[in-house]
């Protein structure tokens, strides 16, 4: 004989489920995600007590399940950003300089590679300018403005 499926369980799988969905998008953004771990706690909480409660009363365990991997997923992001910070607050001035200046020489050699190519490309453009010969007015009109352009070769 077949036991009867109950809805034990299922309140509060789905309150976890809601829970975790926002623990889990909360813990997605800088600086805010660590507040991710409240919520993340209580749907882990309110998933595992509706998981007992339906494996107690015959119950559908699928929404509980979810709702414990979403929420602890959340929590687990969401702790991370913790170690982060923590991380970071807790390097001296020293330490913290020496960050800084590795990554603002970093961008600097990348700015300058790309300085060069587009120098390059710049004197390529005013060689091929150099060579034609334009005198003439452009009009651009919008809704708003009218502009009026004179371009003359010397």
């Amino acid at each position: 004989m077949e036991k009867i499926k109950t809805n034990a369980g299922h309140g509060l799988g789905v309150a976890g489920l809601v829970l975790g969905i926002l623990s889990l998008f909360m813990a997605f953004i800088p600086c805010v995600g660590v507040i991710a771990i409240g919520p993340g706690v209580i749907a882990i909480v309110l998933s595992t007590v509706g998981l007992i409660q339906a494996n107690k009363d015959n119950g559908s365990k699928g929404i509980n399940i979810a709702a414990l991997v979403i929420s602890g997923l959340g929590t687990l992001i969401a702790c991370l950003w913790l170690f982060v910070f923590v991380g970071i607050a807790s390097l001296d001035e020293d330490q913290i300089e020496g960050m800084v200046e590795d990554v603002i020489e970093e961008v600097v050699r990348g700015t300058n590679s790309c300085n060069t190519d587009l120098q390059d490309e710049l004197d390529k453009l005013e060689m091929q300018l150099d060579s034609l010969k334009i005198d003439e007015t452009i009009h651009i009109q919008t809704d708003s403005m009218k502009i009026k352009i004179h371009i003359e070769k010397e």
